[in-house]
């Protein structure tokens, strides 16, 4: 449980950020089903795929999601200081599908980890999906809380998702 919380903390950090925007809720229950689907799928393909591999691959797909994350909260800096629209939402199209995917890929990792102890994955990896999913819904409605309260939630947000991105790197 303590290894699905931790996995669940970048979701639930990401979607705090995203949860400032006004995204509807047809996005935040898909981007949360999306958020579990992957946190399921990632680490049974860690289990499946094997430790080596995933250690070239987990290092490179960190650094692709940091990047994401970090130029994403450089254009939503940008927009906020230069009075960009405040009604686009940043989870369409590729985003929507890009930035749950970025949040789970150390689980693919953890899969690597969890598969050389003969933890029962298909268990483990249902429990990480869930619990990524609950901390993304929570995080959402903390994000909308606080962006309420903030005169530039655009603002707030990019300086969550560059922080996650720097996180992520360091």
């Amino acid at each position: 449980m303590l290894v699905a919380i931790a996995l669940g903390m970048d979701s639930f950090s990401l979607s705090i950020g995203l949860g400032c925007q006004k995204i509807g809720r047809r996005k935040i229950w898909g981007f949360t089903l999306l958020v579990g689907i992957f946190h399921v799928l990632m680490p049974l393909l860690g289990f499946i795929m094997g430790r080596a591999a995933g250690q070239v691959l987990g290092e490179i797909a960190v650094y692709i999601g940091a990047a994401v994350l970090f130029f994403l909260g450089i254009k939503m800096l940008w927009d906020a200081i230069n009075g960009g629209k405040k009604e686009t939402c940043i989870l369409n199209g590729f985003m929507l599908l890009a930035l749950p995917l970025s949040v789970s890929i150390d689980a693919l990792s953890v899969g690597f980890g969890l598969g050389t102890f003969g933890v029962n994955s298909l268990t483990a990896a249902v429990l990480f999906g869930v619990t990524a999913a609950i901390l993304t819904r929570f995080g959402f409605m903390l994000g909308d809380r606080a962006g309420n309260l903030l005169n530039n939630s655009e603002l707030f947000a990019g300086v969550i998702f560059i922080g996650l991105a720097i996180n992520a790197i360091l």
